[in-house]
């Protein structure tokens, strides 16, 4: 008979083991994430053979006054007063005013978040650059390190590309996920929120539970402050909550458009379940994994985007969720999709990346928003890597309306080393990129996380406080 000392110690080796080979594969530019090409049969849109897609929605219509500009450049008085900026890094990050104002305000809550016993989240949107928690997850180490908090953040409860990094998910019943930049099923309408996603069930019952990774790090697997976001609904839902098999609340959820959070604490429990009743399903938006106090990070991927799409999105459900979940700062991470589209122009896609800005800078005009531009990225034509020269344009473009908009931006492109900067990160042993030369290695994230974080911290020190 085996002793359960020697199983515990099985268990424990096993743990180690898987997470020494995923640290390795990682850093050789290998995933133990299904490869982001193609999962499940579908094909990424992240690829060199598909052209950028915009939602119906998003279209400009034909009398849009900005697409009448010259092929070159936007005329100056089409954007606001573009202010004097602070140059951090060797301008690596470029901090106008206005984000330095909010940026120091956000620093000064976060800070005294756990004196106020307060969560204070950063949302990070990106495409499938910051899939399986990359990029973000250096970010919330440091985040986390500096100003306490713990958990992973926002989560979905159904993932059925299997792409979540952070922790383990089981689902019963039939459920489906919705987006508010594809065609969905959903028998009503769906108001989205930041990630633009949404999970729902048929059939009458359903549920979900949460599980920690054993060999992730002990802060991420940290999180007994839980919140169930739902909306939209059309029938009053049973809801029961349970951590370690053990049954925690027994409540409703009611038909309303406003957005319902139901908080339990799981007490660090390595199990959280949440079941549902009724004959049409509420929409959950996600769920939220966190301490009770400091900052939460949240990864908010989606695959294929161009930009985060807050156009297709409820205004009054972002607003809510902003003030619900307490939010003090957005990361805004994207340009991938758009590098298959070659061109010497890119005045479309800056319309559309301002037009972006613009409506969550009305509707959040006290949160700070810091652009990451685009990397740096190469392709292989005729046997030979080959950097994309027009990259840099469309960091130009992201730059430009960013700047009129009074946000941060950090050039990614230029701090991989602009044109080439791509090619000789794929030489780097291991790889900083993977075999497409535009998503980046896990270790090649990890060193876009840490710089990414040095500039804000250098900026968080050196700009004045704020009364």
């Amino acid at each position: 008979m085996i002793r359960p000392i020697k199983i515990f110690l099985y268990f424990i080796l096993t743990a180690l083991l898987i997470a020494f080979l995923d640290k390795a594969l990682n850093d050789a530019g290998i995933s133990l994430i299904p490869d982001i090409a193609t999962i499940n049969g579908e094909q990424e849109q992240d690829s060199s053979e598909v052209s950028l897609h915009i939602s119906p929605e998003e279209k400009l219509p034909p009398q849009d006054s900005l697409q009448k500009e010259s092929p070159d450049s936007l005329k100056n008085d089409s954007f606001p007063e573009i202010k004097t900026p602070l140059f951090v890094n060797d301008s690596v990050l470029t901090a106008p005013p206005g984000f330095q104002k909010k940026f120091r305000s956000f620093c000064n809550k976060a800070a005294n978040a756990k004196m106020n016993q307060t969560v204070v989240r950063v949302l990070h949107l990106g495409d499938s650059q910051i899939e399986a928690d990359r990029i973000t997850g250096v970010l919330r180490n440091h985040f986390q390190g500096l100003y306490g908090g713990s958990g992973p953040g926002y989560v979905m409860p159904y993932d059925p590309l299997k792409i979540n990094a952070t922790v383990q998910l089981s689902n019963k019943g039939q459920w489906h996920l919705s987006y508010s930049y594809r065609k969905g099923n959903y028998p009503d309408t769906i108001n989205f929120g930041f990630s633009g996603k949404a999970a729902w069930y048929s059939g009458g019952s359903a549920g979900f539970s949460v599980n920690p990774i054993p060999w992730k790090a002990h802060r991420l697997r940290q999180h007994p402050n839980v919140g169930l976001l739902a909306s939209s609904l059309l029938d009053t839902v049973g809801v029961r909550a349970f951590y370690a098999d053990s049954l925690e609340i027994t409540t409703s959820l009611y038909p309303s458009d406003s957005l319902q959070i139901i908080k339990i604490n799981s007490e660090g429990s390595d199990n959280i379940q949440f079941s549902f009743e009724s004959d049409r399903s509420p929409v959950i938006h996600g769920v939220t994994l966190d301490a009770y106090s400091g900052i939460a990070v949240d990864n908010l991927a989606m695959r294929g985007r161009p930009w985060p799409g807050f156009r297709l999105a409820n205004n009054d459900m972002l607003k809510q969720m902003a003030r619900k979940l307490n939010v003090g700062l957005l990361i805004i991470q994207f340009g991938t999709n758009v590098l298959p589209t070659e061109t010497t122009n890119y005045n479309f896609y800056q319309i559309h990346f301002l037009k972006e800005l613009q409506l969550i800078q009305k509707l959040l005009p006290d949160v700070p928003a810091l652009v990451i531009g685009v990397q740096s990225a190469a392709k292989v034509a005729a046997g030979e890597v080959e950097p994309m020269k027009h990259a840099r344009l469309i960091s130009e473009a992201q730059k430009s309306a960013t700047l009129a908009c009074d946000m941060g931006f950090f050039d990614l492109h230029k701090a991989m080393g602009g044109t080439n900067g791509a090619v000789e990160w794929a030489k780097q042993e291991p790889s900083l990129m993977l075999s497409d030369y535009m998503h980046f290695s896990g270790k090649g994230a990890r060193i876009v996380g840490d710089r990414i974080w040095t500039s804000l911290d250098s900026l968080r020190v050196r700009i004045p406080s704020v009364e």
